[in-house]
């Protein structure tokens, strides 16, 4: 899937984005802060534990929906057993224009699921 035709995601969101589908630890964690939080469905997960198991395994195979501010992005999601999901991420920007949270959101209809197990 080519990122880079994704012009409406916000330039911040974008590098992260294209980071995760290249498999790009540094340049994903260089996204973020120092203290940046990730919640999985609601539930706080270790950021950096995620960024090491995950960065390199798991990518976007279709981009289907991007939030109007381009913070938002929701599509077709390789996950690290080969399984295919719906799956939300939220960046949350800071004034430095870094990454300090991120909300992961696997979707199957109306229901929210985590994107790891419990």
């Amino acid at each position: 899937m080519d990122i880079d035709s994704e012009t409406r995601l916000h330039p911040t969101v974008h590098k992260a984005v294209s980071a995760l589908q290249a498999g790009d630890k540094l340049t994903w964690l260089t996204c973020f802060t120092a203290s940046a939080k990730l919640f999985d469905n609601g539930k706080r997960r270790g950021f950096h534990q995620f960024s090491r198991d995950n960065v390199g395994v798991m990518y976007f195979t279709a981009i289907e929906h991007i939030d109007s501010d381009g913070r938002g992005v929701r599509g077709w999601f390789h996950l690290d057993d080969g399984e295919e999901i719906v799956a939300y991420f939220k960046f949350r920007i800071d004034t430095a224009e870094m990454c300090s949270r991120l909300d992961v959101y696997r979707l199957e209809g109306e229901r929210h699921l985590p994107l790891q197990g419990n």
